[in-house]
């Protein structure tokens, strides 16, 4: 049975560090592909969807006379010879179509695709699966679009000893948070002597390396203002009522810029817990976000203040908005805080604010979709008080045919690590505590550009301030507190948080 192995070309710019043993991860990722080869190891690119991916490799599989293919990114200075040889004998003893591995990090593996059954998959993706093959590349397009008629294919796996999935590790140099991933997994193995060709000791060696864990923020939460329209009572803010601070367009756009250079792609959340169009110049900061490249803008707005102009400039900015090549998130997300499906338990949640108010929440996600086709999201932070709501809520905008076309958010509810009380109408945190996602990806920002631990901890003194200093400077404070949940060794607040098990993006 011959092979070929194609190698879809990343264009990462980091792909070209020699920081992997004095090589760089193309040259790595070379050095496995030669053991495997059986002729040339041929580079496609260039693939605007999943159909011009799969025809490109059947094609090439044709070409090469090839029986199966063997395939990933170019960029991956980790990837396994000893579980790359375990998936091809897999592969040729059980005459599978497809055979991939479960559990290991993200870049450890390749995929194995039957020529025929790629070209079948490349037939369907025209025609049975047209909108499935229409969509975007990314690393796991391939197995995302087999999902879509998997029982029509012979699938085989290679499981891992330890499901490291939850970690959601990504080791490619695709972009700058991936690459610093991959850099400080280098430098703990060099420093620890670990093996790198030891796929088992490597991703345990990850799970406890802050390097690793920690690389860039992913969300930043802003505050770019303090106020509310009503106190919603699981907003901390009604803690503190005189609360008014708004921050300026000018510092918002500094911090934007920051964040632009050190994260390079992340979403920037408006407004931490305030009401962000309280802001006068919060259509201003959207449309700045928006002209950022990598970055992605998500809205948490109550909706009462949204108007026909503001979704039509905001389309308007949407429109001329430079497309990201590394972001994968929408470019514009917008939540309305819903929190009921009637006006009695809006009333109730937002301590018995007017039944206009509800309804011009819900005219704002009419109106927001009819722009802003598929933006905008009715949201639904899930307490004992709306419990018996939570039905009728989800059966309704869970249709295709609501308002707002079947995107909604459903979230459980923050006590702030016990700063609110407890409204939970069911516990599910995991049994045994993960580390916490907040820490490792987020970055809350104040109004006076203070930098607190997270959100929880809006009210407690900063770590740093992001107008006088360094961005990288401030993220990298905390890490003593990562590395302190690693060894399970909690401070009395993080004890007291049931978030930890919770991401935004």
């Amino acid at each position: 049975m011959k092979s070929v192995v194609i190698l879809y070309e990343s264009k990462s710019e980091y792909a070209q560090e020699k920081v992997f043993g004095g090589k760089n991860a193309f040259e790595k990722t070379y050095e496995w592909a030669e053991k495997f080869c059986e002729g040339d190891i041929v580079k496609i690119g260039d693939c605007i969807n999943v159909a011009v991916l799969l025809k490109k490799m059947a094609e090439t599989a044709l070409e090469k006379k090839a029986d199966y293919i063997i395939f990933t990114y170019d960029d991956l200075p980790f990837i396994n010879t000893e579980i790359t040889r375990q998936l091809v004998e897999h592969h040729l003893k059980y005459h599978a179509e497809y055979t991939f591995q479960d559990g290991y990090p993200s870049g450890f593996a390749p995929e194995i695709i039957n020529s025929q059954a790629c070209a079948i998959m490349a037939k369907l993706a025209e025609s049975n699966l047209k909108e499935a093959g229409e969509k975007p590349l990314s690393r796991t397009c391939i197995y995302d679009f087999l999902k879509n008629d998997i029982n029509s294919f012979e699938v085989e796996t290679i499981i891992a000893p330890k499901d490291w999935r939850l970690y959601r590790f990504a080791f490619n140099t695709g972009c700058k948070r991936d690459f610093l991933s991959c850099k400080g997994l280098q430098e703990c193995a060099d420093l620890e002597k670990v093996d790198v060709n030891n796929a088992d000791s490597l991703a345990e060696l990850a799970a406890r390396s802050v390097k690793v864990l920690k690389t860039l923020p992913a969300f930043y939460s802003i505050e770019i203002c303090e106020k509310v329209s009503s106190y919603a009572i699981y907003n901390p803010l009604s803690l503190k009522k005189s609360a008014q601070e708004i921050m300026s367009f000018d510092k918002f756009a500094k911090i934007t810029d920051k964040i632009s250079d050190f994260s390079e792609d992340a979403v920037i959340s408006l407004s931490v817990c305030g009401e962000p169009l309280l802001n006068p110049d919060c259509l201003k900061m959207a449309e700045y976000v928006l002209s950022k490249p990598e970055l992605s803008l998500f809205l948490e707005t109550d909706g009462i203040n949204i108007t026909e102009d503001f979704c039509k400039k905001i389309k308007d900015c949407l429109s001329d908005a430079p497309k990201s090549q590394k972001n994968p998130y929408p470019k514009l997300m917008i939540a309305v805080q819903l929190d009921a499906f009637t006006k009695e338990g809006y009333a109730k949640i937002r301590n018995n604010s007017s039944s206009e108010d509800f309804d011009a929440a819900l005219k704002s996600v009419s109106l927001i979709s009819s722009i802003l086709p598929a933006c905008v999201y009715p949201q639904f932070i899930r307490m004992n008080e709306n419990e018996e709501e939570l039905e009728s809520f989800f059966r309704f905008w869970n249709e295709k045919t609501s308002p707002a076309a079947g995107n909604f958010i459903i979230q459980k509810y923050d006590s702030m690590a016990a700063l609110l009380p407890d409204r939970k109408p069911a516990d599910l945190s995991p049994l045994e505590r993960i580390l916490c996602w907040h820490l490792r990806r987020d970055m809350t920002i104040l109004a006076n550009g203070d930098v607190t631990i997270c959100r929880a901890c809006m009210f407690e003194k900063s770590t740093g301030n992001v107008f006088s200093e360094d961005l990288e400077a401030v993220w990298h404070k905390n890490d003593s507190l990562l590395r302190d949940y690693i060894e399970n060794n909690l401070n009395e607040r993080c004890g007291k948080c049931d978030e930890f098990y919770t991401f935004n993006f």
